[in-house]
């Protein structure tokens, strides 16, 4: 069975294991993962995490510290250019929400970019050998090595070499209600905005020297008659990208992006749930999947409520557009809200 078809299978597991425990589960609405394509090229544009489909009640805050540590090991060859992402890249978000009025949310995000060789390549290499999976090409390169480049009609376009850290593009969110949940109902939609401002340094690969504004409807609906704590929740919008300094000849204007996931509380303070996110591509006018394919990515995880204000939330993202996003993200936050 292909390495796909098991994380397909073991998501309607894990899916199934959530709708049919959550019969006797606590009723309150699944949340999505605050996730994005992390890799090195596209992490540093506006794709936003698409967030709850309902915004904070009056006097509510939220308070998000999250890390996303991407390994990234991808080569591509066409008749003209030459592509190759080999290297980790964690990226630390402080994020900030409060209530602005009757129906509006306001918040700020901030982010911190460290590229570096890493050190997960050898537990990366014996995980596709436990699993019987392709290395694709990681045993010919040395370990922890970072090298993000890109050559195109014998230029060099991209050269990362040399680990690098700082604050990237820091945003600015909004989110209007349009329908709130009701007491007998979960069912949500909100439209949200956020705003990319070019404070990161495009040179390391921590900003992409421009301003995006990304819009979405994002909704969430409890029940669908598979239980009190079931929940599905999915968001569609665009991305809109002012010519940044990476790469601006091959950038696109515009992208959309979605996702879509379920889950449940399968225990009093344990949720289970899996998300497909999805994002046009960011570049064109390459042969390269790595910058022209669209993206799909998928996140397997869960929520663990510490205290009545407290959870943390854990997920494994797998890119399923092979070589689109980064191998593999390992998502960890911990989430305050009161």
């Amino acid at each position: 069975m292909g390495f796909y078809r098991r994380m397909k299978l073991f998501s309607f597991v894990v899916l199934g294991t959530c709708l049919l425990l959550s019969l006797n589960a606590q009723a309150r609405p699944v949340t999505p993962f605050f996730t994005f394509n992390q890799s090195p090229l596209v992490q540093l544009y506006g794709l936003p995490a698409i967030e709850e489909a309902r915004i904070l009640d009056p006097g509510e805050q939220r308070y998000r510290l999250q890390a996303d540590l991407a390994s990234n090991f991808t080569v591509g060859k066409s008749a003209n250019e030459y592509l190759a992402l080999d290297g980790e890249t964690m990226r630390l978000t402080l994020a900030f929400s409060g209530h602005g009025g009757r129906n509006f949310e306001w918040g700020v995000q901030i982010p911190y970019v460290s590229h570096s060789g890493g050190v997960l390549d050898g537990f990366i290499r014996g995980w596709h050998d436990t699993f019987g999976m392709s290395q694709g090409g990681r045993t010919v390169v040395p370990d922890d090595v970072l090298n993000y480049q890109y050559v195109r009609d014998g230029q060099t376009r991209v050269s990362q070499t040399l680990e690098s850290d700082g604050v990237g593009d820091v945003r600015l969110t909004g989110g209007w209600q349009l329908l709130r949940p009701g007491a007998d109902d979960n069912t949500a939609f909100t439209l949200r905005a956020s705003l990319k401002l070019p404070t990161g340094d495009s040179e390391q690969l921590h900003g992409s020297g421009g301003t995006d504004l990304a819009l979405w409807l994002n909704g969430g609906y409890g029940g669908y008659g598979l239980g009190p704590s079931a929940s599905v929740f999915g968001g569609l919008g665009v991305l809109l990208m002012n010519k940044g300094d990476v790469l601006p000849e091959l950038q696109r204007s515009s992208a959309l992006f979605g996702s879509l996931g379920a889950g449940a509380w399968v225990l009093p303070r344990l949720s289970l749930k899996v998300q497909l996110d999805f994002n046009g591509a960011i570049y064109r006018d390459s042969a390269l999947t790595q910058l022209s394919a669209d993206s799909l990515q998928l996140s397997v995880g869960g929520s663990l409520r510490l205290v009545k204000h407290t959870r943390i939330e854990l997920a494994v993202v797998e890119d399923v557009a092979v070589a689109t996003a980064s191998d593999v993200v390992f998502h960890a936050t911990i989430v305050v809200q009161q």
